[in-house]
């Protein structure tokens, strides 16, 4: 039964200078509560048990603000000690995991509508293969997006999306091109035995690299090995200025 996700909570938040070097973009108050913990109800909705949240020991608030949360969850905290990218933050959790699938939860990336999780878990259930959330962003929408890859998708008979290819990350904002296009985004969910695949591409980095996982789900893409649930949710990405100030303005209307 996958009934766990992983919080990666490790990094210094950077496009939020100067406000995240004292607070934790995590802990930033979007409806007057936590970005984490929007990323709490959002698990426990979809039905997941059990959170694993991936912390940084600089960020010492963050953990007090993960236990102050009150819903339905079991939590557990892995530290990071530098923040080496979001494979190394997953690699982080293996022995908590004990080889099973487990969904993964970006906190920066907010939801309004019906719930993202929920999708790529129903994806994944359907399919059996490693899963990511797909918007599809305009060029209007991409300015408060942070940088992601477009991805190349097929459509499958059964309304499902197949993803066929992925592009690096780029730098700044997303890219669309010169209309709309698609591009994982943070939400997916990964069968059991794919920590493997990080574990192997670890052993090919110069010391101190960062262990991106772009490349794991590029090598699933070209695998035939990856699926796509498309979000139906307005999606916020709070992790860059135009983002927050977009999120902040848009949840009061709607948050309980």
């Amino acid at each position: 039964m996958l009934d766990t996700a992983v919080i990666p909570c490790g990094g210094l938040g950077t496009r939020l200078h100067p406000i995240s070097r004292w607070l934790p973009k995590e802990v930033l108050p979007v409806a007057l509560r936590p970005v984490l913990h929007w990323a709490f109800d959002e698990a426990a909705d979809a039905g997941l048990l059990r959170i694993i949240v991936v912390t940084n020991p600089h960020k010492p608030m963050l953990e007090a603000v993960a236990r102050s949360y009150t819903g339905p969850l079991e939590l557990e905290f892995v530290p990071q000690d530098h923040p080496r990218g979001l494979g190394d933050a997953l690699l982080r959790a293996r022995d908590h995991l004990s080889g099973s699938a487990f969904a993964v939860i970006l906190p920066d990336n907010l939801f309004l509508g019906p719930n993202p999780t929920a999708a790529v878990l129903a994806v994944h259930r359907a399919t059996g293969l490693a899963t990511v959330l797909l918007a599809e962003i305009s060029r209007e929408q991409a300015e408060t997006k942070g940088a992601t890859g477009r991805a190349t998708v097929e459509r499958s008979n059964n309304g499902s999306y197949r993803v066929v290819a992925i592009a690096d990350k780029g730098k700044g904002r997303f890219d669309p091109g010169q209309g709309r296009a698609f591009t994982p985004i943070g939400r997916m969910v990964l069968p059991a035995g794919s920590l493997e695949r990080f574990e192997a591409m670890e052993r090919e980095l110069p010391n101190g690299a960062e262990l991106d996982d772009v490349p794991v789900f590029q090598q699933l893409a070209r695998e035939g090995a990856l699926a796509g649930a498309l979000v139906e949710a307005r999606f916020f990405d709070v992790g860059i200025p135009e983002g927050y100030r977009e999120a902040v303005t848009a949840f009061p209307a709607t948050a309980p």
